[in-house]
């Protein structure tokens, strides 16, 4: 005879890929006494005889039984309507003082680029930081120049012309 407290099927609750979110609903469905099944997304097709939908193909699946999906269900739509945490990073300060510039950056002193598109200053930047250049940026107005130490300048130099214009190494 089965136990009283498993009545009903197992019905999928939520499938996604945001991992936060996933160990949030495990963490509050088990405060919360709901039994449930987790595991891996199974790129199984929902059913579909042609495939053309698809679950993830990673990720995570997470069922609970059906005589519990209103109480989970509940548990979700709370955590779906909490605030995202702010996972931004703080963004360089513009009016930081000179004494406050680590010592291998206060070497970079030669300019390899200057110009007011935030976007391409922060790619530029980024692209040399992935090739293990210190860089520095200083903004002035709507102005902003990518600093990097004089041994790297050639090599900057190089990197933002390929990106700029387009242009292979020469």
């Amino acid at each position: 005879m089965a136990s009283p407290e498993i009545q009903g099927s197992l019905v999928l609750l939520w499938a996604g890929e945001d991992p936060a979110l996933h160990s949030s609903l495990l963490e509050q469905l088990e405060t919360a006494g709901v039994p449930f099944v987790d595991k891996p997304a199974s790129g199984a097709p929902k059913g579909d005889v042609f495939n053309f939908e698809q679950r993830a193909s990673f990720g995570f699946e997470v069922s609970v039984l059906s005589s519990n999906l209103a109480t989970a269900e509940g548990i979700l739509e709370g955590l779906l309507d909490e605030e995202p945490l702010d996972l931004e990073l703080p963004g360089e300060d513009d009016a930081a003082p000179a004494a406050e510039t680590p010592a291998h950056l206060s070497q970079a002193t030669s300019a390899v680029w200057s110009g007011n598109d935030p976007e391409r200053l922060e790619f530029l930047s980024q692209a040399l930081k992935e090739n293990e250049i210190p860089v520095r940026v200083e903004t002035r107005g709507q102005e902003a120049t990518i600093y990097v130490p004089p041994e790297e300048e050639t090599l900057a130099g190089e990197i933002i012309r390929e990106i700029v214009e387009g242009a292979p190494p020469q």
